[in-house]
């Protein structure tokens, strides 16, 4: 089970019962002690993922080649395959996770967005008027996009047999999703206006203008749009026939995101210390024949250094607040994830990737979802087998392979 920026519910399959461990009991915020209830106390249902670096690895490989032979076609099967294996390695309760993508699907949705992605080019070609129409077009549609990709991911996911399902409207998504595509192109053209009007000396005033109101609406809007997305996919999610229900609020986003932009700021300190140092040698070799080279080398490697610094903060954050504030009915979950073992495995595994030239990548994948994954249970309210055995005779089976006609495309977002 994953969730990072997309709510994959992964998927597990019968196996050796996984130990569980006793947990304080839930009952008292329902109004009763355990003294008073007759049902067994509850235990804490630990995720495990058991899949492993070399066996991702094959995968991978025959993943990639085919892909590269087919000129990208073959990449729609690659996803399957992939996603089969994260949630078949995905463990809960003694059972898996499975995925049940169909390729022609993905594939129809990627031919889709490569579509979108020409008409931008073609008409960033012709001229400006174009471009923003365009760019106004793709903001417009992107909750209906999101809407139609939540409902594959979820109608192809299943737990025990038992699919899940999403029902999300595509009006619901215009009402919770839109608030952030309209902010990006009214920032967009806000910028672009001012660009396009500056004089060959602009005052520092307009340049400040420029460089600060559009972080000022970004920063006031994306928080509020992670958190209408988050709130959009979970309230609207189902286990069979049990709802999921979202409690987290959008003072929580904020806290993490002003503190994201605080370590953002502290990590300019040792970066700033280590331009200073290395300015000369910079300057050297920017006097060579690559020097242009390593001028984009140094950028890339400056922008990812500061992203490294504060992905793992927002990724872990993020990731409890979702899931600790998240219920299947009367079950809730737990998450603990911790930043610094995050930072530890980022840095790392993108060194081993540099040093191994990419071909630690699939060892990478498996050692950042292990941990992410089993950092994550499950707390029943009462008897979990009692609960699953309720569902074993509802119909979300045949719902989600009924629904291929309607649902069909995967946007791979």
């Amino acid at each position: 089970m994953a969730d990072a920026t997309g709510m994959e519910l992964e998927v597990m399959v019968p196996r050796e019962p996984v130990p569980t461990e006793p947990v304080v009991s839930q009952m008292a915020s329902h109004g009763r002690s355990a003294a008073q209830d007759d049902t067994p106390a509850s235990v804490l249902h630990r995720f495990e993922f058991t899949g492993t670096g070399a066996e991702y690895f094959r995968i991978w490989v025959v993943n990639l080649l085919l892909t590269i032979l087919t000129l990208g076609i073959y990449s729609a099967w690659a996803k399957v395959r992939r996603l089969q294996y994260f949630y078949r390695n995905t463990h809960v309760a003694g059972a898996i996770f499975d995925y049940h993508g169909n390729p022609k699907s993905i594939l129809k949705g990627r031919l889709l967005a490569l579509s979108l992605l020409a008409a931008y080019k073609i008409s960033y070609d012709i001229s400006a008027i174009a471009t923003v129409a365009i760019a106004l077009i793709l903001a417009g549609i992107m909750p209906w996009l999101l809407a139609r990709s939540f409902r594959f991911k979820m109608i192809n996911s299943s737990y025990r047999g038992l699919r899940f399902h999403f029902a999300g409207t595509v009006a619901g998504a215009y009402r919770m999703l839109i608030l952030f595509p309209i902010m990006l192109a009214v920032t967009g053209f806000f910028v672009w206006s001012l660009v396009t009007s500056f004089a060959q000396r602009p005052g520092l005033g307009v340049i400040l203008l420029t460089a600060i109101l559009p972080l000022l609406a970004l920063a006031g809007t994306i928080p509020l749009a992670h958190f209408l997305l988050k709130r959009y996919q979970h309230d609207n999610a189902y286990f069979g026939q049990t709802p999921f229900f979202f409690q987290a609020r959008a003072g929580g986003f904020f806290r993490i995101y002003g503190k994201a932009v605080g370590f953002l700021f502290l990590g300019s300190i040792p970066a700033g210390i280590f331009g200073l140092l290395t300015a000369r040698a910079f300057a050297f070799l920017q006097t060579t024949m690559f020097g242009w080279l390593f001028s984009l080398l140094y950028g890339v490697l400056s922008a990812y250094a500061f992203y490294l610094f504060v992905r793992p903060y927002l990724e872990s954050r993020i990731q409890n607040l979702v899931w600790n504030q998240t219920e299947m009915g009367m079950h809730k979950f737990e998450s603990t994830t911790q930043a610094r073992k995050l930072l530890w495995i980022h840095a790392s595994n993108l060194l081993l990737i540099t040093l191994t030239f990419g071909l630690y990548k699939p060892f990478a994948v498996v050692r950042l979802i292990k941990y992410r994954v089993e950092s994550m249970a499950l707390i029943p309210d009462a008897n979990l087998e009692e609960f699953l055995a309720d569902h074993t005779s509802d119909n979300a089976g045949a719902i989600g392979q009924e629904a291929g006609d309607l649902f069909d495309i995967d946007i791979a977002l």
